[in-house]
């Protein structure tokens, strides 16, 4: 004798069918050895065929007697019969699928058979990759207005000049348009504020249109600044003009690669260390012109890369890579005004995917960073909690 065990309550009910109440413990006996067979008892009769003209033996009396125990119950009470009832119904009426569940896709076709190779063996890497470490070299500067924060810019970039005169007799310096080409103009208005015909003018992006339009950061840095500093034309790098925006990133790369390397030097993977990288930040968080989780974002190889379906437009632009700039000695983003508040409360307090904001990837490897801010920018900064871990919970 063997005894099975059963679950009283299934936790999963079959596919194709519902399992009525069953005792906890089942028992299985093994059939009776074979017997003569005797006439039923006197006074009884038995139907020995049934309905397809198949003999049924009577069953034997100690089972007969333990059959009707089972089903007899006390008063008001039911005792649950030692048998699966199987209630018909299914709701796949051509049969039970072969695939199941996980196995089917949303549209219903079968899913295809896994080719992995382990795991991380044979994938094709996520462009944007968390941060290992934390940076340190960073500071965020506040100043009462935004005329304040342009002095305060002004500032940095006569010291940054001065500094790099100083030790390489030159000075680079990448800009891109907006607030900060006020603040250069205010050093343009002080012939002695720096010796401008050393200095070397590049763009962080440009768009792709004609140095005389509207939309070019050229012209708008050439009217305030360029021309009234004395900057010799050919320390100022600008796009050519007329070329289609592929030819146009790799026309300017080379204008780049030209600058020498007593001028321009290079780190050990080969991108250039500019003296200063200034840029303004996007609604979207995006930086020169490396937009949310583009390819041009995720870029890890080159100096300048074309843009040909911008958000923003125009359309076509080029941009340098985040190796460059975060190859430079310094890099300051300048956001001012009450328009900037709700980016500049994300790009520093919210950490978001990697690639969703671009301004958080701007990490010097080498060199600091500067958040220029005045107070309408920094108006929705919590900066008091922001040693309170639980409030800014950190992973180091």
């Amino acid at each position: 004798m063997f005894q099975l065990s059963l679950p009283s309550q299934p936790k999963v009910p079959l596919a194709n069918c519902r399992i009525a109440q069953i005792p906890s413990a089942l028992r299985v006996r093994p059939d009776p050895p074979a017997r003569a067979h005797r006439p039923a008892a006197t006074g009884s009769t038995v139907d020995a065929t049934s309905n397809n003209g198949a003999t049924v033996a009577p069953a034997p009396a100690e089972q007969q007697q333990q059959e009707e125990h089972d089903t007899q119950a006390s008063p008001g009470t039911r005792r649950a019969s030692p048998r699966i009832n199987v209630i018909k119904g299914t709701r796949w009426e051509k049969g039970i699928p072969p695939v199941m569940g996980a196995h089917l896709m949303a549209s219903g076709s079968v899913a295809p058979i896994s080719t992995s190779k382990g795991a991380g063996q044979g994938i094709t890497p996520h462009m944007f990759l968390y941060p290992e470490k934390e940076i340190t070299n960073t500071s965020i500067l506040q100043y009462g207005n935004g005329e304040s924060g342009a002095a305060g810019l002004a500032e940095i970039v006569q010291s940054a000049a001065a500094d790099a005169i100083e030790k390489k007799g030159s000075f680079t310096l990448v800009i891109s348009g907006g607030s900060m080409i006020k603040a250069l103009a205010q050093l343009a208005a002080d012939s002695k504020a720096s010796d401008f015909s050393k200095w070397h003018v590049a763009w962080a992006d440009e768009r792709n249109v004609a140095l005389s339009d509207p939309d070019s950061n050229f012209k708008g840095a050439d009217e305030a600044f360029l021309q009234k500093a004395g900057i010799p034309t050919q320390q100022v790098y600008s796009l050519k003009e007329g070329l289609p925006v592929d030819e146009t990133a790799k026309e300017y790369e080379g204008q780049l690669l030209r600058i020498p390397q007593q001028v321009l030097p290079r780190n050990s993977a080969g991108f250039p260390i500019f003296d200063l990288v200034l840029l303004g930040i996007g609604p979207d968080g995006h930086i020169a012109s490396l937009f949310p989780n583009r390819s041009q974002t995720a870029a890890r190889k080159g100096w300048v890369l074309p843009v040909s379906d911008s958000p923003k437009p125009p359309s076509e632009r080029i941009t340098l890579t985040l190796p460059v700039i975060n190859a430079a000695k310094e890099v300051g983003i300048v956001a001012f005004g009450d328009g900037k508040a709700e980016i500049v409360q994300r790009a520093l307090e919210v950490q978001a995917l990697p690639g969703a904001l671009p301004a958080q990837l701007v990490r010097p490897e080498e060199g600091r960073l500067y958040w220029l801010l005045d107070a309408g920018s920094a108006g929705n900064l919590r900066s008091g909690k922001w040693e309170d871990a639980k409030a800014f919970p950190r992973s180091t």
